[in-house]
């Protein structure tokens, strides 16, 4: 059942334009049309598309050309021919000087035909901005808390996503249930057992066989109980203690999958500086850092990724203090990118990367993303946005496939839709590209898409609510993003422009369980005049607070391509090594996805 929805949609429309009338065209594609038209100031705005350089080496915003220039960078789009476009500049410019408020004002004055009409709303519609929705039940209150909505989400291997919600309890919702019974309630609750505490403000991963663990948290403030841990077992639906407390309590801590064998978790922060704590599944217990605790972070939620040489690296994100806004905060948080090592089994040491200059951009409240390519740079760390209102309309990449004392961040690039942007949230989607919204304080706020391939953002469908502070967003396994929070009991559902560009691939037989380095067979039915060009492997996210050390995007190796004696069979290879060393031992959601980057509904699969 799992896709239903949004194929469903898909299948609406594949083409905005066609048939498109005065009434016909979707409000929000209606709205930007509307934009578009009162921002040009001369005839010449209207005949071609809006495109924004992004920086040094980087391709263009927009929404791709029909070929390129002899610069290699894709051209923009003809759109208005050069008479209409005149006639509808003189209409606005003689009887609507404060813009045109219905594109009807346009085309019952004859300034703008069916065929333009149609034109404009293919190239402003759901095809290049994707779509949001609401999901039409409500998240209800269960605990004690006085808040409503949602503030962690994590989605388990059943296809259901996790929350801890603002009121302090925890509830189940599954995405392809429309009805009320969307919402269940697990066996047992954290904060009822002996001992127990809410689990609001934690943080969370997945281990290797598919539970959550969930360190610290405890409320709305410090609390003295959150020691230990808490998993949470999708298929018994009731969460368990761990054996051993942590070496101190934790609000605001981050956790971060180390993979190897037995599965293990890095806990830092949370309280103070450091205090490193190391989970180990098969011991169901904490073990303070001997040796290499020695890095000052910014108090709460630092920004921690592993890479595929198995460090962790710490992307100078993090949070100062608790709350949205604020900042900046000069000397208030650990502005230098380290990378932490391991040298034992419970010690480990810390190496600085290239010196943090005081002209780099404070990323306090700024949101990290790690991105994976078969091709170099191997590992890129991305970072957007912070609390600092002179720089939070940028973002900087840094190549951290190798590091050493030189590896250092690229310039500071601004957004081309000029946001500023605090506690955004970054999705990685099953294309390889990065999805950017929230963290702006308005209704309708821009979003926006990043190839990493190409440097280019492109504009995605505003964001009707404002999400931020206590906000998630993440990815389901229909290929669609989730997003929730800020005090509202409502879940907005965002449709990638993918999912209106036509057919998508289908996994008709796949493998439950793939071994490392393993070949082997996924059966797909003859494409559709696309052919498959990518198969990946996307990690489940477990996010708070905009923060997540979970996400990752591996695509597979082919084994021999596509089987040719045999054309519905794909031959892959399951990771083993390079960026893909990074896909450790756990679930994962598998996509096909095609040359026109369109994505089949995922099907889990289980990596030893």
């Amino acid at each position: 059942m799992a896709g239903s929805m949004a194929e469903a949609r898909a299948a609406e429309t594949h083409q905005d334009g066609r048939g498109a009338r005065n009434g016909s065209i979707d409000a929000p594609t209606h709205r930007r049309i509307l934009d578009f038209i009162n921002a040009a100031t001369r005839p010449e705005d209207l005949m071609v598309e809006k495109v924004a350089i992004v920086g040094e080496g980087g391709g263009h915003g927009g929404h791709g050309g029909d070929g390129e220039g002899g610069d290699g960078q894709p051209q923009p789009r003809a759109l208005l021919e050069a008479a209409a476009a005149q006639r509808v500049i003189e209409l606005r410019d003689r009887e609507f000087p404060l813009g045109l408020r219905h594109l009807r004002e346009a085309t019952d004055a004859g300034v703008l035909d069916t065929p333009a009409l149609e034109l404009l709303a293919r190239h402003f519609g759901r095809t290049s901005f994707g779509e949001w929705r609401v999901f039409p039940q409500p998240v209800p209150r269960r605990g004690p808390g006085g808040y409503d909505g949602v503030i962690h989400a994590a989605l388990l291997r059943t296809g259901k996503v996790l929350f801890i919600t603002a009121d302090e309890t925890t509830l189940l919702w599954d995405p392809q249930d429309t009805s009320a019974a969307t919402f269940e309630d697990p066996v047992n609750q954290p904060h009822l057992m002996p001992g127990g505490y809410s689990q609001l403000c934690g943080h969370h991963v997945f281990l290797s066989d598919g539970r959550l663990l969930s360190v610290g948290g405890g409320g709305y403030g410090h609390n003295a109980l959150a020691r230990w841990g808490y998993t949470f077992d999708p298929e018994t639906r009731s969460w368990s203690r761990t054996a051993g407390p942590m070496s101190d309590s934790r609000w605001y801590p981050t956790a971060v999958s180390l993979g190897g064998e037995p599965g293990r978790v890095l806990v830092v922060c949370g309280h103070g500086h450091g205090q490193m704590d190391i989970y180990d599944e098969s011991t169901d217990d904490f073990t303070p850092l001997s040796s290499g605790d020695t890095k000052m972070f910014p108090y709460l939620y630092p920004g921690l990724h592993l890479l595929p040489n198995r460090a962790v690296f710490y992307s100078r994100t993090g949070w100062g203090g608790a709350g949205p806004g604020g900042g900046p905060y000069p000397g208030g948080s650990d502005d230098q990118s380290s990378y932490f090592t391991l040298t034992g089994p419970a010690s480990g040491v810390w190496a600085d990367t290239a010196p943090f200059s005081p002209a780099e951009p404070d990323r306090t409240k700024g949101m990290s993303v790690l991105l994976l390519s078969k091709s170099a740079p191997y590992a890129q760390v991305m970072v957007v946005g912070g609390s600092d209102i002179s720089t939070n309309h940028t973002y900087e990449l840094a190549d951290v496939t190798s590091l050493s004392p030189a590896t250092d961040w690229g310039p500071p690039l601004a957004f081309p839709d000029g946001a500023h942007r605090s506690l955004a949230s970054t999705v990685l989607l099953p294309d390889g590209s990065v999805f950017v919204c929230g963290g702006i304080q308005q209704t309708n706020s821009p979003c926006a898409r990043f190839d990493p391939q190409t440097g280019a953002w492109s504009s995605m469908a505003a964001l009707p609510s404002v999400r931020d502070y206590h906000s998630v967003a993440l990815l389901l396994p229909s290929g669609e993003v989730m997003m929730a929070g800020w005090n509202s009991t409502a879940v907005e559902i965002f449709s990638p422009p993918y999912l209106f560009r036509g057919a998508r691939p289908v996994i008709s037989s796949a493998p439950d369980v793939i071994h490392r380095g393993q070949d082997f067979v996924v059966e797909t039915p003859p494409p559709e005049g696309k052919s498959v060009a990518k198969v990946v492997l996307v990690r489940p996210m477990a996010v708070t607070h905009q923060t997540d050390t979970e996400q990752k995007v591996v695509e597979l190796d082919w084994a021999h391509n596509h089987d040719h004696a045999h054309p519905k069979k794909l031959r892959l290879r399951a990771p083993n090594g390079g960026a893909s060393a990074l896909a450790q031992r756990g679930y994962y959601m598998m996509f096909l996805v095609n040359d026109e980057g369109v994505p089949s509904v995922a099907k889990w699969v289980y990596l030893r």
